[in-house]
This record gives structure tokens, C-alpha cells and sequence, in this order.
């Protein structure tokens, strides 16, 4: 008996338990029933936006097909204070959404709160009063938030996991600003630390990758695609066209994406935002070590951000499918106009 591989089993089905206790609210349907969820992110930037981010939620909280809302980060402009009164008001924005909001961190609500224009805050002290603000307990925001599994091994909180139907949803830790590589002298930081800072998030990251990983274990094959959503755009962002660790920040974690690809085999949605426009391609993965049966699996999209605040992207996933995934940009109705 090979007694690694059997630790491993049991350990993925406890894992399996764990998510479907976690997860009441979501029926275990076959696995080519449809559903639907709406990508927002980016927004808004300053106040006088507020009002377009709130009207932009409720909208989504009208369309019936739509199961819940993910907002892919910043919650703020670059160029705004990360104070603990606008943070808190920006988050009781997402709130208030009808439906069940999935939130990840962007780079503007933590990584570059070092500038001054942002109050020349510490990183890291910004990191944990967002974790008590959006990532105290194991459920999303909303006002019919749903419950998700939490990385407090680490500790990292605001790694989630969750299912519907047979489909696994990750979000990770993974903003803007090259990956919070960057360490200008506004930072006050060494590069030591900056390194280690890195280095602790990236192990943490890989961790819950590999345990998604079990999940999809030939013993159990109730899983049958993943969604990762992560803020920073490791394809064509910050992180340049290179796909060296030391310069591009998130070289590491495509080459981990590209090890979980090849792994479980089953197709990987990429969820991203940062740069603002919509995006929804297959974008090639060789330069992260990628071989055409990775690109074959792998789809990536992005949703509109500031200042495009009238649309949003609606991703459809038929679970269990060759080709799971769907994108499709959706503009708000336009405004009655009275006689």
C-alpha cells in the first residue's frame, strides 16, 4: 500500500466534507446545469464615482440568472487615502449588495498605501485591517452572503474556497504593483523584508493551490473545473512580458498555475482585473512553462474597471463541459427618458 497517496485520498475527501458543510447553499446539481456570475472590479475610485459602483450592484442584484457578484479589487483610487474611514466605507458599499459578494484585495487598498498621497501608511498594517474588516468570519459580504472555507493554516485569510455544483472556486492573494514586488523608497522597507514578505504570501499561495490539487484526486472525481480569482493581471500587466521571478512578480505564481493546469487536468477560468477593460481570450502559457495541452485547458478574463462603470461581465459555467466557460460583456440599461 502506497501510505502517501492513501493520507493523501482520505485527506482530500475530508477537504470534499469540509467544503460541502460549508457550502449549504449550494445544490449539488448535475454537472451540465449552468449557472451564472457577475465580474465587477476596479471601482470606484474616488467619491464622486460611489453613486455609478452602487447603482452598478444593484442592477446586478435585479438579473435573476446571476448567482452572486465577485469584485475582483480595489475598492479605491490609487491616489486616495487608505483610511480606516474610507476603507470601511467602501466595503459597507459591497455590503449592501442584494446578492452574495465575493470580494478579493487590489493593490490600492493595501500594496501601494505606502504613498504619500495615501497617507504614507504601512503595507502590511493596511493588509490586517483589511482582514478584520472583510475576512473576519468564513462567510462573503452581501446582505445573503454564503459561507466559504478560509486559509487560516498560515494564517491568510482572504484565501477562499468554495464550490458550485461541480465546479471549485479559488481566490488568492495576488494584487497589482507587479505582486507587491516593487519596493520604492516610500515604502520603508528593506529589501530583505520586501523579499520576505513575498516569499511567506507565495508559499501560502502555493499551499492552497496544492490542496485544491486533492480535490480532483482520480478517487474522486466530483470536481471538474476551477476558477481562480486573483486582482493584479499577471498576463499583460504590471509584470512585463518577461517571465523571470526576480523582475516579474508573478512569474511565480503562473508556473504554479501551469503545475495545477497539469495536474488536475480540467479546465482553469483566470479571473483578473487591474488594467480595466474587458478582456476574454486564451492566452498562451509557454513562457511559464506551458505546453499546448495547458493552453488547451486554460481561459482567462477580466472585467471592466474605472472609469467604464456602466457595464459589467457575466461568466457562464456548464460545469463538466468540454469548453465550461462563457464571457460576455453586459451594459446597464440605459436611463428612461421623460417626455
Amino acid at each position: 500500500m502506497n501510505l502517501r497517496r492513501t493520507v493523501s485520498k482520505t485527506c482530500a475527501a475530508t477537504l470534499l466534507v469540509v467544503l460541502s458543510i460549508a457550502t449549504p447553499w449550494i445544490s449539488a446539481n448535475s454537472h451540465t446545469d449552468s449557472f451564472s456570475f457577475a465580474l465587477i472590479g476596479d471601482q470606484p475610485y474616488n467619491n464622486f464615482f460611489e453613486p455609478a459602483t452602487s447603482q452598478l450592484i444593484q442592477q446586478i442584484g435585479r438579473e435573476r440568472h446571476v448567482s452572486w457578484i465577485l469584485h475582483i479589487g480595489d475598492i479605491k483610487g490609487g491616489n486616495e487615502p487608505c483610511s480606516d474611514d474610507l476603507l470601511e466605507r467602501r466595503l459597507d458599499q459591497l455590503q449592501q449588495s442584494e446578492k452574495p459578494l465575493v470580494y478579493v484585495p487590489g493593490d490600492n487598498e493595501w500594496t501601494d498605501c505606502h504613498r504619500s498621497s495615501n497617507g504614507n501608511f504601512d503595507t502590511q498594517e493596511r493588509l490586517e485591517f483589511l482582514r478584520k474588516q472583510a475576512f473576519s468570519k468564513p462567510r462573503t459580504l452581501g446582505k445573503q452572503g454564503f459561507p466559504i472555507r478560509q486559509q487560516i493554516k498560515h494564517p491568510y485569510p482572504e484565501h477562499l474556497m468554495w464550490t458550485q455544483g461541480s465546479t471549485l472556486f479559488l481566490s488568492l492573494n495576488i494584487p497589482g504593483s507587479n505582486n507587491d514586488l516593487l519596493n520604492p523608497k516610500s515604502r520603508n522597507a528593506s529589501t530583505k523584508k520586501v523579499k520576505q514578505l513575498f516569499e511567506a504570501r507565495s508559499l501560502a499561495i502555493e499551499s492552497w493551490l496544492a490542496e485544491a490539487e486533492q480535490l480532483f484526486d482520480k478517487a474522486d472525481p466530483r470536481l471538474t473545473e476551477t476558477v481562480i480569482a486573483i486582482q493584479g493581471n499577471p498576463i499583460d500587466g504590471s509584470g512585463g512580458a518577461g517571465s523571470n521571478p526576480v523582475k516579474n512578480g508573478y512569474a511565480r505564481f503562473m508556473k504554479s498555475l501551469v503545475k495545477y493546469i497539469n495536474t488536475t487536468k480540467r479546465p482553469v477560468l483566470l479571473a483578473h482585473g487591474d488594467t480595466h477593460r474587458f478582456k476574454w481570450d486564451k492566452p498562451s502559457l509557454k513562457r511559464f512553462g506551458g505546453t499546448p495541452e495547458t493552453d488547451a485547458l486554460f481561459y482567462r478574463v477580466e472585467g471592466w474597471g474605472h472609469p467604464f462603470m456602466n457595464a459589467w461581465v457575466q461568466v457562464t459555467v456548464t460545469p463538466g463541459t468540454k469548453m465550461p466557460f462563457e464571457a460576455s460583456s453586459i451594459s446597464l440599461p440605459a436611463p428612461e427618458v421623460s417626455n
